[in-house]
Protein backbone atom coordinates (compact mmCIF):
# COMPACT_ATOMS: atom_id res chain seq x y z
CA UNK A 1 0.00 0.00 0.00
CA UNK A 2 1.32 3.45 -0.89
CA UNK A 3 1.44 6.14 1.79
CA UNK A 4 1.16 9.09 -0.57
CA UNK A 5 0.98 10.17 -4.21
CA UNK A 6 4.76 10.47 -4.37
CA UNK A 7 5.16 6.78 -3.57
CA UNK A 8 2.56 5.87 -6.21
CA UNK A 9 4.39 7.92 -8.86
CA UNK A 10 7.71 6.31 -7.96
CA UNK A 11 6.31 2.81 -8.16
CA UNK A 12 4.73 3.30 -11.59
CA UNK A 13 7.29 5.54 -13.37
CA UNK A 14 9.36 3.60 -15.91
CA UNK A 15 12.40 4.80 -17.85
CA UNK A 16 12.54 4.34 -21.61
CA UNK A 17 16.34 4.83 -21.81
CA UNK A 18 19.38 4.92 -19.52
CA UNK A 19 18.86 8.51 -18.39
CA UNK A 20 18.57 8.61 -14.59
CA UNK A 21 15.34 10.08 -13.26
CA UNK A 22 15.60 12.24 -10.16
CA UNK A 23 12.58 12.79 -7.97
CA UNK A 24 12.37 15.26 -5.13
CA UNK A 25 10.59 14.21 -2.00
CA UNK A 26 8.54 16.53 0.16
CA UNK A 27 11.71 17.06 2.19
CA UNK A 28 13.63 18.07 -0.95
CA UNK A 29 15.92 15.02 -0.89
CA UNK A 30 17.06 13.46 -4.15
CA UNK A 31 16.16 9.81 -4.68
CA UNK A 32 18.89 7.31 -5.53
CA UNK A 33 16.87 5.12 -7.89
CA UNK A 34 17.68 4.47 -11.57
CA UNK A 35 21.34 5.52 -11.49
CA UNK A 36 23.91 4.85 -14.19
CA UNK A 37 26.50 2.20 -13.45
CA UNK A 38 29.89 3.74 -12.60
CA UNK A 39 32.15 0.71 -12.01
CA UNK A 40 32.71 -2.58 -10.23
CA UNK A 41 35.38 -2.44 -7.53
CA UNK A 42 37.88 -5.31 -7.50
CA UNK A 43 40.59 -5.65 -4.87
CA UNK A 44 43.92 -7.33 -5.58
CA UNK A 45 47.34 -7.88 -4.06
CA UNK A 46 49.02 -7.45 -7.48
CA UNK A 47 47.58 -4.50 -9.38
CA UNK A 48 49.98 -4.87 -12.32
CA UNK A 49 49.22 -8.56 -12.89
CA UNK A 50 45.45 -8.04 -12.52
CA UNK A 51 45.30 -4.98 -14.78
CA UNK A 52 47.56 -6.56 -17.41
CA UNK A 53 45.39 -9.70 -17.51
CA UNK A 54 42.19 -7.75 -18.19
CA UNK A 55 43.95 -5.65 -20.85
CA UNK A 56 45.92 -8.45 -22.56
CA UNK A 57 43.40 -11.28 -22.31
CA UNK A 58 40.01 -9.53 -22.47
CA UNK A 59 40.83 -6.37 -24.43
CA UNK A 60 40.12 -3.83 -21.68
CA UNK A 61 41.76 -0.41 -21.83
CA UNK A 62 43.18 1.71 -19.04
CA UNK A 63 41.26 5.00 -18.86
CA UNK A 64 42.28 6.40 -15.48
CA UNK A 65 44.45 5.89 -12.42
CA UNK A 66 45.18 7.55 -9.11
CA UNK A 67 46.54 6.99 -5.63
CA UNK A 68 44.11 7.28 -2.71
CA UNK A 69 45.09 9.41 0.31
CA UNK A 70 46.12 6.25 2.22
CA UNK A 71 48.53 5.26 -0.59
CA UNK A 72 46.25 2.71 -2.28
CA UNK A 73 46.87 2.68 -6.05
CA UNK A 74 43.69 2.53 -8.17
CA UNK A 75 43.30 1.86 -11.89
CA UNK A 76 40.17 2.21 -13.96
CA UNK A 77 39.75 -0.06 -16.98
CA UNK A 78 36.89 -0.50 -19.42
CA UNK A 79 35.67 -2.66 -22.26
CA UNK A 80 32.50 -1.28 -23.81
CA UNK A 81 30.05 -0.57 -20.98
CA UNK A 82 31.90 -2.75 -18.45
CA UNK A 83 34.10 -0.72 -16.11
CA UNK A 84 36.30 -1.87 -13.24
CA UNK A 85 38.14 -0.04 -10.51
CA UNK A 86 41.09 -2.26 -9.62
CA UNK A 87 42.79 -1.32 -6.38
CA UNK A 88 45.59 -2.68 -4.20
CA UNK A 89 45.21 -1.64 -0.56
CA UNK A 90 48.48 -0.79 1.19
CA UNK A 91 47.50 -3.20 3.97
CA UNK A 92 46.88 -5.99 1.46
CA UNK A 93 43.82 -8.18 0.99
CA UNK A 94 43.10 -11.46 2.72
CA UNK A 95 43.57 -14.37 0.29
CA UNK A 96 39.87 -15.31 0.46
CA UNK A 97 38.90 -11.80 -0.69
CA UNK A 98 41.36 -11.45 -3.59
CA UNK A 99 39.51 -11.34 -6.91
CA UNK A 100 36.10 -11.00 -5.28
CA UNK A 101 33.89 -8.05 -6.14
CA UNK A 102 34.38 -5.44 -3.42
CA UNK A 103 31.63 -3.03 -4.41
CA UNK A 104 29.26 -1.96 -7.16
CA UNK A 105 29.30 1.79 -7.82
CA UNK A 106 26.67 4.16 -9.18
CA UNK A 107 27.06 7.70 -10.52
CA UNK A 108 26.12 10.59 -8.23
CA UNK A 109 25.48 14.10 -9.51
CA UNK A 110 25.23 15.51 -5.97
CA UNK A 111 27.09 13.41 -3.42
CA UNK A 112 26.03 15.49 -0.40
CA UNK A 113 22.31 15.19 -1.22
CA UNK A 114 22.64 11.48 -1.94
CA UNK A 115 24.43 11.01 1.38
CA UNK A 116 21.70 12.90 3.25
CA UNK A 117 19.02 10.83 1.52
CA UNK A 118 20.70 7.54 2.51
CA UNK A 119 21.15 8.85 6.05
CA UNK A 120 17.43 9.78 6.23
CA UNK A 121 16.53 6.24 5.14
CA UNK A 122 18.63 4.74 7.93
CA UNK A 123 21.07 2.93 5.62
CA UNK A 124 24.15 1.38 7.19
CA UNK A 125 27.23 3.26 5.98
CA UNK A 126 30.38 1.24 5.34
CA UNK A 127 32.56 4.34 4.93
CA UNK A 128 33.16 7.03 7.51
CA UNK A 129 30.97 9.65 5.84
CA UNK A 130 31.80 11.06 2.42
CA UNK A 131 35.34 10.20 1.33
CA UNK A 132 37.46 12.17 -1.13
CA UNK A 133 40.29 11.18 -3.47
CA UNK A 134 41.72 14.49 -4.77
CA UNK A 135 44.13 12.72 -7.16
CA UNK A 136 41.38 10.86 -9.04
CA UNK A 137 40.44 12.30 -12.40
CA UNK A 138 41.13 15.94 -13.18
CA UNK A 139 39.58 17.50 -10.06
CA UNK A 140 39.11 14.52 -7.75
CA UNK A 141 36.18 12.37 -6.71
CA UNK A 142 33.93 12.01 -3.67
CA UNK A 143 32.12 8.85 -2.68
CA UNK A 144 30.44 6.94 0.11
CA UNK A 145 29.33 3.34 0.52
CA UNK A 146 26.30 1.73 2.11
CA UNK A 147 25.45 -1.90 2.85
CA UNK A 148 22.65 -3.42 0.82
CA UNK A 149 20.00 -5.67 2.33
CA UNK A 150 22.30 -8.67 1.74
CA UNK A 151 25.47 -6.90 2.90
CA UNK A 152 27.32 -6.12 -0.32
CA UNK A 153 28.74 -2.63 -0.58
CA UNK A 154 27.01 -0.13 -2.85
CA UNK A 155 29.03 2.97 -3.67
CA UNK A 156 27.80 6.34 -4.89
CA UNK A 157 30.58 8.32 -6.55
CA UNK A 158 30.76 11.83 -7.97
CA UNK A 159 33.62 12.85 -10.23
CA UNK A 160 34.35 16.49 -9.42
Amino acid sequence: MHDNIFDRILSTTKMSDDTPIKFKTKKGLIMIKNRKHAHIGLGTNDIDKTTDWYIDELGFELYGQCVAPDGTPCRFIRNGDVRYEIFQPVSGIKPEHVGKIDHFAFVSDDIEKDYEFCKSKGYTFTTDGIQEIPTAWEKGTKYFKVASATGEEIEFAQIL
